[in-house]
């Protein structure tokens, strides 16, 4: 069983459905929301909706300890490395995907844009649901 990790960072990317992935040879997926908030709710102030600079200063590097853990603990209990989902250009975002990484996680870029992902995007999801290499042809 693969893991999956979706990033929600702002009231926008809250308000998105999950997206479907389908793995090679029908994987299950235990998929799973990480809120960019020091709580883990869904109503509070996300990450990305917080106006002040000082706080996100003081909080940016908290969440990405938080997340590296989440990432890790799951890569070392699972047996796999763990799928990040990340949407959005935002500064949640590139701090989840770094974080992400740092903690054996790879980083799948949900947006489907030919754009580079930000942070260290290894996957690019597809509008089927599979997931395809960052920088191979779409049709291959």
């Amino acid at each position: 069983m693969r893991h999956a990790i979706v990033v929600v960072g702002s009231k926008v990317q809250r308000d998105l459905p999950v997206p479907e992935l389908s793995l090679r040879g029908d994987e299950p997926v235990k998929t799973r929301k990480w809120y960019a908030n020091r709580r883990q709710q869904e109503d509070a102030v996300l990450f990305g909706d917080i106006g002040s600079v000082v706080v996100r200063s003081v909080l940016a590097p908290v969440l990405a300890y938080e997340l590296y853990t989440l990432v890790h603990n799951t890569k070392l209990w699972s047996g796999s490395r763990p799928l990040l989902i990340i949407r959005g250009r935002d500064f949640a975002s590139r701090i989840a995907a770094y974080a992400g990484t740092w903690g054996g996680g790879d980083v799948v870029w949900a947006d489907g844009e030919d754009k580079r992902p930000p942070g260290p995007a290894r996957f690019v999801l597809q509008d089927d649901g599979r997931l395809r290499l960052f920088g191979e042809a779409a049709d291959s």
